[in-house]
């Protein structure tokens, strides 16, 4: 029989509100650091534990809290922020709901220390699971520092669909490393575990946070966007600024386009799409730029009250927002390319290739691709080296002709012509090579002459000490040099000549966007090892690298699924020639 109809408990509505405002740990920091800037503060700083669970701690010198205004701030609906419905329509503070204090003790055990700026003395309280406990006077500098332990310990099926430490941990970074973009002039820092993860200097200069965020290597490669669309047939005028990367720099998901609408962090596909259709001709498909853009519109030309997370907003003139943002990234490239008459070549190797360095090919590798002559092996069979057994042909044996578009080499069988790709040819026998040491118990290393550093964005860094292991088996040596930085002691031996850096960045990168195992990675290491596209080749590297093919296992196509040749068979060319 159905119940019949009543008001729902304060307890349960608070624990339903809860659900809607604070869906995980990072969710809660979301909230109280945008209560933190409303309050005028110039420095922010974040404590985790156990990926939030255990502990969250945001402490801030905004202007704190009056001490008779402490209970109400914990009620529902209650805010300093909107008085009238018509406020609504202009709002011009990051909160304004009045559920986030509310929301987050309801489901933890909260404490506050608050001054405000006005007053002598300032008051701790606690609260658990949102029943007001024991408060008490103390001193404390001007500002509030609210901590939350045991997130979710009243609400056990929530506590049950959070993910990982690890993933919550970047949930985190990426909520205060977007706050961070939005407000130069705020110095925000976040620890995790008492590590360090993330910490902006509040210097009120975005490009310093930029290259935090993103990291250094890759700022240099963004340009800056600047630009105001004039008000013309009624419509509001939209600042455009921040930045957006060169083609070269891209990835192969859209989650490095962040957008901020007057300081607010959104998302919105549509402003998405307006920044990869500026990329229109530039990028190849599946690959995506990096941007940091900064929307200034009239309060009352957006509506921020559409979700509890006020994470989506709705612009009055939607076609509006996305000709401004479109035609402001569209006109930086523009620029960059007339300022640079180079910057032609990398729209072009950006739409063919997801490798930016089309450098030389090291001497050691020149080396191993020459170690065995090509007219040394019998057709029956090729030697996997001077003491092993040997392998059955997998190819018919080839004779090297040339090279063409320093891309392809052309061979000649007995049933016609073979264009091999040598970058997808050498990325399966690096992977097969891999393979191979990794059962015979790991990838031999070599220790590196000048043991190189690089840096990594902070999020690369927390990723790359997670998989620490993963880079052992596959022969890399590392060692923490300072915040985000990294020496290579010992490397892979196939990357001997090669940037450690770039190598490592390109195999995390990976294991962010695939399971993290030695398996994705080895994939990755070949791919970065590779010989790229657009580098010429000595007759004798092509001889050697199409014998290896010759015997390899599976020599049609590469890990990543490339096809690594194209046979043009003899009936073939002489259907084209029209011959009998």
């Amino acid at each position: 029989m159905p119940m019949p109809i009543a008001i729902l408990a304060d307890d349960v509505v608070d624990r339903i509100a809860a659900g809607e405002a604070v869906e995980r740990p990072a969710s809660a920091v979301k909230e109280l650091i945008e209560n933190a800037i409303d309050a005028a503060a110039t420095a922010v700083h974040i404590e985790t534990e156990s990926g939030g669970r255990k502990l969250l701690r945001v402490s801030d010198n905004g202007t704190g809290i009056r001490r008779h205004e402490i209970e109400l701030a914990f009620k529902r609906h209650a805010t300093s922020k909107l008085r009238h419905t018509d406020e609504l329509t202009a709002i011009r503070t990051l909160g304004f709901r009045g559920e986030a204090l509310a929301s987050i003790a309801a489901v933890s055990q909260t404490t506050i220390v608050t001054r405000h700026r006005d007053e002598k003395m300032g008051l701790r309280m606690q609260l658990d699971a949102g029943v007001l406990g024991r408060q008490q006077p103390v001193g404390a500098p001007a500002g509030s520092v609210i901590t939350i332990e045991n997130l979710f310990f009243n609400t056990p099926a929530r506590l049950k669909f959070l993910k990982t430490d690890n993933t919550e941990k970047r949930h985190m970074y990426w909520v205060v490393a977007r706050y961070a973009l939005a407000y130069p002039q705020i110095a925000f820092a976040l620890l995790n575990d008492g590590r360090e993860r993330f910490r902006s200097s509040g210097s009120g200069q975005l490009a310093d946070v930029v290259a935090r965020v993103f990291g250094l290597k890759e700022f240099k490669h963004m340009l800056p966007v600047q630009a105001a669309e004039i008000p013309r047939m009624g419509r509001v005028a939209v600042g455009v600024c921040g930045y957006a990367s060169l083609p070269q720099l891209h990835r192969a998901s859209r989650d490095r386009i962040i957008f901020f609408v007057n300081g607010r962090a959104v998302q919105d596909s549509t402003l998405t799409h307006a920044v990869t259709q500026a990329y229109d001709g530039l990028l190849g498909p599946g690959a995506f730029p990096l941007a940091a853009l900064m929307l200034n519109v009239s309060p009352d030309f957006v509506d921020v009250n559409v979700h509890p997370t006020k994470a989506e907003v709705r612009f009055r003139d939607q076609q509006a927002v996305f000709s401004a943002v479109q035609r402001a990234v569209r006109t930086a490239l523009q620029d960059a390319a007339e300022k640079a008459p180079d910057v032609e070549s990398w729209a072009a190797a950006s739409v063919n290739s997801t490798v930016k360095d089309v450098t030389g090919l090291d001497a050691s590798w020149r080396h191993a691709l020459a170690e065995d002559p090509f007219d040394s092996y019998p057709q029956e069979s090729i030697p996997e080296r001077a003491e092993a057994p040997q392998q059955p042909r997998t190819l018919p044996p080839l004779r090297v002709l040339g090279q063409a578009g320093a891309a392809y080499i052309i061979a000649e069988g007995p049933a016609g012509l073979y264009l091999v790709d040598q970058n997808a040819a050498h990325e399966r026998l690096l992977y097969q090579q891999l393979q191979q040491d990794l059962g015979n118990g790991g990838v031999p290393s070599q220790a590196a002459a000048e043991s190189p550093s690089f840096v990594l964005a902070p999020e690369d860094a927390a990723l790359l000490a997670d998989t620490a292991q993963i880079f052992t088996q596959l022969g890399f040596e590392l060692e923490i040099f300072g915040p985000n930085t990294f020496l290579a002691r010992s490397l892979p031996a196939m990357l001997c000549g090669r940037a450690a850096g770039d190598v490592i960045a390109h195999i995390v990168n990976s294991l962010r966007t695939s399971d993290r195992n030695v398996q994705c990675a080895a994939l990755a290491l070949a791919a970065a090892a590779a010989i790229k596209r657009g580098q010429i080749l000595q007759t004798e590297e092509m001889r050697a690298l199409i014998a290896k093919l010759e015997r390899c296992p599976e020599p049609h196509s590469a890990p990543s699924g490339n096809k690594t040749l194209v046979h043009i068979t003899s009936e073939q060319l002489s259907a084209e020639f029209r011959r009998a």
